[in-house]
């Protein structure tokens, strides 16, 4: 994919401006009609910082983890998706958009807030730009459920990233930013970011690591585009188990004694290979059992029974204890020494 040029404005005070420069942003803050709202299935985006929502409205692109971006693909197939976004840690949403393609797994964006995590993009449209409280939604609640866990209710700017909205919430939500005014917004803060991404651009692409990591995990993302994480990828290449991790395949790493010089390499050893060596040891142990054979004797039965009856030990036994006098009286039982009983095979 060609990356999107670097874009910034000397000022974002003037709303038409930025329509202009921007077309993701061509339509935001209008008084938009919408169609088919019945239809249209609706999620919470919860973003890590307010760099990431600076560069999809700026260039008009998303994504999320492997198992979410399934999830809004699902959804766009089946009607229209609109997201509402909001930062971790934030006390407002901050914009409103809708998806206008599905997801594309070979188009990839280098300059999210943390480099080779997030791959493949979706493209979105802005319909609104506005930070709205979340004092505004406080009455909006909906019922989350996780894996092991109960039920519980929650406001949703409570809810997870991803979350789909039940479809009268969703339709609450789109009227509130209809209808809610604000002075405040996003764009207050696009200079800096403007400034960090810049930063980020010229510090990556002047990188030879980063741009040879982001090709590695490219190829191997697109290959399994719906569960690959980068995260799991890098802990595995660092494992170094019987059969390693590379390009998300298996390879069989070489036996120590091929991929190091020393003993195994010496050209004594390779005069005796291994089935050699097996044969002689099979040979000497074969002979052992033949001479334990040839020693051991048969024993009677009832000769074996009575050496077992008349079993004695090869040391003496002491008891002591004390009388109804309290004194200490001391029995010693003498035994014969041991009689040894040869096992018949």
């Amino acid at each position: 994919m060609n990356q999107p040029q670097f874009q910034a404005l000397p000022s974002y005070e003037n709303l038409d401006m930025i329509r202009k420069t921007f077309p993701p942003l061509e339509h935001i803050n209008f008084d938009h009609e919408f169609k088919n709202m019945e239809k249209s299935k609706y999620f919470i985006i919860r973003t890590q910082g307010e760099d990431n929502v600076h560069r999809a409205m700026k260039y008009g692109i998303w994504t999320s983890s492997s198992r979410k971006n399934e999830r809004l693909n699902e959804a766009f197939s089946q009607g229209d998706v609109y997201l509402f976004f909001t930062e971790i840690n934030s006390l407002c949403f901050s914009g409103m958009a809708k998806l206008t393609s599905g997801f594309d797994p070979k188009q990839h964006f280098k300059y999210w807030l943390i480099e080779n995590k997030w791959f493949g993009l979706f493209q979105i449209k802005w319909l609104y730009v506005k930070d709205l409280p979340f004092k505004l939604f406080e009455n909006i609640k909906q019922i989350q459920k996780f894996e092991g866990s109960d039920e519980t209710i929650k406001s949703v700017y409570d809810l997870i990233d991803c979350t789909e909205l039940t479809l009268e919430n969703g339709i609450k939500m789109v009227e509130i930013f209809k209808k809610e005014e604000s002075k405040k917004s996003l764009f207050e803060d696009f200079s800096q970011l403007d400034k960090l991404e810049n930063q980020s651009r010229q510090q990556r692409d002047t990188n030879p690591n980063f741009e040879k990591k982001f090709q590695e995990l490219r190829s191997v993302f697109e290959t399994i585009p719906y569960s690959f994480s980068a995260a799991s990828y890098e802990r595995r290449q660092q494992r170094k188990p019987q059969y390693g991790y590379y390009n998300y395949g298996y390879y069989q790493q070489p036996q120590y004694w091929q991929s190091n010089s020393g003993f195994y390499q010496q050209e004594q050893y390779q005069q005796y290979p291994y089935q050699q060596y097996q044969n002689k040891y099979q040979d000497s142990t074969d002979q052992k059992q033949n001479n334990k054979k040839e020693i051991q004797q048969p024993v009677n039965l009832e000769d074996k029974f009575e050496m077992q009856q008349n079993r004695k030990y090869k040391y003496d036994k002491k008891k002591r204890f004390n009388n109804r006098n309290n004194q200490q009286i001391e029995y010693v039982q003498k035994y014969q020494q041991e009689t040894i009983v040869q096992q018949n095979i």
